[in-house]
């Protein structure tokens, strides 16, 4: 039933059954992880929308998510969760007020020696820092440093990644990427986008440089 409401993006659906059911949760932990890469990230998504809901009745009960997929980020559980980061990153996107020490934890999961898990750990870091971006500001030489990275993905949510933080700091860097023509595909607006490193890279510059915004 769930997977048929994410492959229909019937996300009203999975939030009323959040309503009264816990254990939505659970299942969408275990959906982020389907062979189906779109799939997998709108579960990560859904999971964010489904945890708030729950979280207004039971924080504890979303704690509880939030160290089970931080264990499946430790070597010790035999396994990397390979979305565990993003969907630690939607629920506290989607909960900004609360569960605020597990931002550093997401934040620190750059330190995996994995190439392939820097792209999701980029997102959930710029996904909560849309929201509170001194959570995670911390790790800013990290980001940096991944705008040389090889991989086209990684570099490109790196990019994505400083515009979110508003780090006016690396924008000499930025603009030297502005015609990377590097193409992948990521998750947003709920499918799977073709982008270049070079257009998140200025989409990034153009958030550093908004009005209003807090430049670091």
């Amino acid at each position: 039933m769930l997977r048929g409401y994410l492959a229909h993006s019937n996300y009203s659906a999975i939030t009323e059954l959040a309503k009264t059911s816990k254990r939505v949760l659970s299942q969408l932990v275990a959906l982020t992880l389907d062979a189906d890469e779109l799939i997998g990230w709108r579960a990560v998504q859904a999971l964010g929308l489904a945890s708030a809901i729950v979280a207004a009745r039971d924080a504890e009960f979303v704690r509880g998510i939030l160290r089970r997929l931080q264990w499946s980020l430790n070597d010790e559980s035999g396994s990397i969760g390979w979305r565990a980061a993003p969907a630690m990153g939607a629920i506290l996107a989607a909960s900004p007020g609360t569960f605020a020490e597990f931002a550093p934890i997401v934040a620190s999961t750059l330190d995996v020696d994995e190439t392939h898990f820097y792209p999701g750990v980029l997102w959930a870091i710029g996904t909560i820092a849309e929201q509170h971006a001194e959570r995670v500001r911390f790790i800013l030489p990290q980001v940096r440093a991944l705008l040389q990275n090889p991989s086209p993905p990684t570099r490109g949510l790196a990019a994505w990644c400083l515009g979110c933080l508003r780090d006016a700091a690396a924008r000499a860097a930025l603009a030297s990427m502005t015609n990377d023509a590097a193409a992948f595909e990521i998750f947003a607006d709920d499918a799977w986008q073709a982008r270049t490193v070079g257009a998140l890279a200025r989409a990034a510059l153009d958030a550093i440089d908004a009005p209003g915004t807090n430049q670091r």
